[in-house]
This record gives structure tokens, C-alpha cells and sequence, in this order.
């Protein structure tokens, strides 16, 4: 997943400066759309449109967005049918979510900026660490 990530850091990166925004996708989307690709999640882009507010901390700097993203696809992974108690959904969400703050002090998007923002690569180094997060909960679970 992380080298997903990657890929779609550098390809918003290899346009000039000033077409960049025009192919922006933010950490949410990212994380989503790398999710959907390494595990096969089958999700349209509807579904990465729809995490696309969570992008920049909910658009606000507050919760981060790459891992509202990680969160996402944790839901559409491990989420039961009707009825259910979801039990292994929620042990993974807490699991990421305490990973993520022991990876990178804090939920918060401006905190993290403040201390793993690259000034030429933007959260580039944040979306790629979210992924390794990610990928090192997976290879835990049962």
C-alpha cells in the first residue's frame, strides 16, 4: 500500500507547480484510493469523492485526513452485515487509530503538519507513513 501511495504523491508532484491543484488529491482520497487498490475493495470513485471533505483535517486542520482515509477502508474492510456487533471492525480502528498517534503524536492535522510536513513534498511523508500503519495493523490481524 505504501508504494501506492507513493505513486499517487509523485504523480500529483510531476506537474508543474502551477497545474498541481488541478490534480490534487489530498490525504483522504489517497489513502482511500491506495486501500482500494492493494486490497481489491472494488470502490468507484463515488466512494473516494466521498471522503474527499475529510481531506486537510475535515477541511478544518482538525482530525488528519490520511487517517480518516485509513479509517474508511477499515469500514468498507471490516464492516458486518446487518445484524452484527462489529467486533473485529472496531478492535482494528482502535489498533490503527493508537498506531497512528504512537507514529505521529497526534490525530490532529495541524499538529502533524507542524512536525512531518515536507515544504517540497507537502504530507506526501505523512500519506506514506499512514500506509505503513496501515499495512503493519493488517499483517497483525488474524
Amino acid at each position: 500500500m505504501k508504494e501506492i501511495v507513493e505513486k499517487i504523491s509523485k504523480s500529483e508532484l510531476s506537474y508543474p507547480l502551477e497545474e498541481r491543484p488541478m490534480y490534487h488529491i489530498n490525504c483522504a482520497e489517497a489513502l482511500l484510493m491506495a486501500a482500494n487498490e492493494e486490497y481489491k475493495l472494488g470502490l468507484d470513485d463515488r466512494f473516494i469523492k466521498a471522503v474527499c471533505p475529510f481531506g486537510g483535517g475535515l477541511q478544518s486542520e482538525s482530525t488528519c485526513g490520511a487517517l480518516l482515509g485509513a479509517l474508511s477502508a477499515i469500514g468498507v474492510m471490516f464492516t458486518e452485515d446487518r445484524p452484527s456487533d462489529n467486533e473485529k471492525m472496531k478492535e482494528i480502528t482502535k489498533k490503527y487509530v493508537a498506531e497512528f498517534e504512537k507514529e505521529f503524536g497526534s490525530l490532529d492535522c495541524v499538529t502533524i503538519k507542524q512536525h512531518h510536513r515536507s515544504i517540497t513534498e507537502g504530507c506526501t511523508p505523512v500519506r506514506v507513513r499512514a500506509a505503513e500503519v496501515f499495512e503493519r495493523v493488517m499483517e497483525k490481524m488474524p
